[in-house]
């Protein structure tokens, strides 16, 4: 484990062993599912899904703040984290390193790598056996590449034209927003329908991280839009893309909004930090819904996006809109 969180991680770790051995002898979380059509989603087909989406993360974050110096060798996401019975896991279509202005944002974006190769470990003691090895993820920066694609359908930039995720600080933001939105909708979506209460517990606290992680981003863009409007702008636009590939509530920008609350007519001006619907709580989104953002589109299919082979396990089908 990275040692900013030794002493949390060492118990963590074995929690999640405790409940790796619990769930085996009593608990049914590797045992045979039964025919899809007459039981509900399976705990490891979900937290395999969340794992293909942990790779993500890891992965483009810690490209992200890898080192652009000889003298300092990057932090990557270790390669027995990305096996998968054994097998290893399928290289990525890398990115590179952000040359970052400002200090204070690069060690919060390496915190975030951290933490999302932290995921990784407890997650995959939980599976087992089970856990799917990384499938084949774009995080390139061409202009076709999977973020220049996002991008362009938002409209943050023109049709055909590259955007480059590594480019300098605000192209990252305008990336990490998208991703880490889709991290929050998943965690919160997909939580109700674990069945082991332990592993729900741990998923909440992933879900806790996430969170964090998604309003920092959101409140960079806030902040820095102030004076330069465009942030907040592109903002805007990449939550209603989100929205138009299945996303509803759970995708939100950071302009200032006007806000009701539960049980009264009055509205107040927020900033739109916490993407929140009316009761304060934050929206989710299916297993279905997850994949239509994962592969940038608004029909069912297996493959697309930044996994242009497709998440590999069960859950591999996005929704219909």
């Amino acid at each position: 484990m990275e040692s900013r969180t030794v002493g949390a991680d060492i118990g963590r770790r074995m929690l999640f062993k405790a409940v790796a051995g619990s769930a085996i002898a009593g608990a049914g979380l590797l045992a045979p599912t039964r025919p899809a059509a007459a039981q509900t989603i399976g705990d490891i087909e979900l937290l395999n899904l969340i794992l293909n989406m942990e790779y993500l993360l890891a992965q483009f974050l810690s490209q992200s703040v890898a080192s652009t110096t000889a003298t300092t060798p990057p932090i990557l996401v270790p390669v027995d984290r990305l096996t998968g019975n054994g097998v290893a896991g399928v290289p990525i279509i890398p990115g590179r390193g952000v040359t970052f202005s400002d200090p204070a944002l690069r060690l919060i974006v390496n915190e975030m790598a951290a933490d999302n190769r932290n995921h990784l470990l407890p997650i995959r003691v939980v599976i087992g056996a089970l856990a799917v090895r990384q499938p084949l993820m774009d995080i390139s920066a061409s202009a076709t590449a999977p973020f220049a694609v996002a991008m362009q359908r938002a409209g943050v930039v023109a049709p055909g034209a590259v955007f480059d995720p590594y480019a300098n600080e605000e192209n990252l933001l305008y990336a990490i927003l998208y991703l880490k939105s889709i991290s929050v909708a998943a965690y919160r979506g997909l939580t109700a329908s674990i069945s082991n209460r332990v592993v729900v517990q741990n998923f909440t606290g992933f879900l806790g991280a996430e969170a964090i992680h998604a309003a920092t981003i959101r409140s960079y863009l806030y902040s820095r839009g102030a004076t330069t409007p465009r942030l907040r702008e592109n903002a805007e636009r990449i939550a209603a893309f989100q929205r138009s590939l299945n996303g509803g509530q759970a995708f939100q920008g950071v302009a200032p909004i006007m806000r009701g609350y539960a049980g009264s007519s009055a509205t107040v001006q927020t900033s739109n930090v916490s993407p929140a619907a009316a009761t304060g709580e934050a929206a989710g989104r299916s297993a279905g819904q997850v994949l239509n953002q994962l592969y940038l589109t608004a029909t069912t299919a297996t493959s697309g996006g930044f996994f242009p082979e497709g998440v590999n396990g069960t859950l591999r089908t996005s929704a219909s809109a």
